[in-house]
């Protein structure tokens, strides 16, 4: 899959009416912007992604460590094995360990959900985002 390319997989509301849509690719994007406003050279680190999988009124939080270049998989990856039709999957944070501290790249969480992506292709879904807690989406 190359960049700027959206699938099912790489897609979820922003959260306000009219904002579109995230990819995969944004958060590479944000990853990048994380790692130029830390002066980090990005294939110098592991990378750690923690995700929530979201459904049946629970939560489950997990990790995967990964070298830059493997970033885009390994999200994309996330997201096709945990994403179904009645949970959601959140990205909450990618993280580094440089000069003994914990850096986070991400500016935001980003939340990926099918059934809103289907909701909004169908126009039934207006944009309100259902967000609980830690950067986590309700799924609905």
């Amino acid at each position: 899959m190359g960049d700027g390319e959206e699938t099912p997989f790489s897609i979820i509301n922003k959260g306000s009416e009219g904002e579109g849509m995230y990819t995969v690719s944004d958060i590479v994007q944000d990853i990048s912007r994380g790692c130029v406003a830390h002066n980090m050279q990005e294939d110098r680190f592991s990378y750690r992604i923690l995700f929530f999988v979201n459904g049946d009124g629970s939560s489950s939080k997990h990790y995967i460590d990964t070298q830059y270049d493997g970033i885009r998989k390994a999200l994309e990856n996330i997201i096709r094995n945990n994403l179904t039709l009645t949970n959601s999957v959140v990205i909450a944070a990618v993280t580094v360990w440089k000069d003994e501290e914990i850096i986070s790249l991400l500016s935001k969480a980003y939340g990926f959900s099918l059934d809103r992506y289907f909701r909004q292709i169908n126009g039934e879904y207006s944009g309100k985002n259902g967000i609980v807690g830690y950067g986590r989406y309700a799924a609905r």
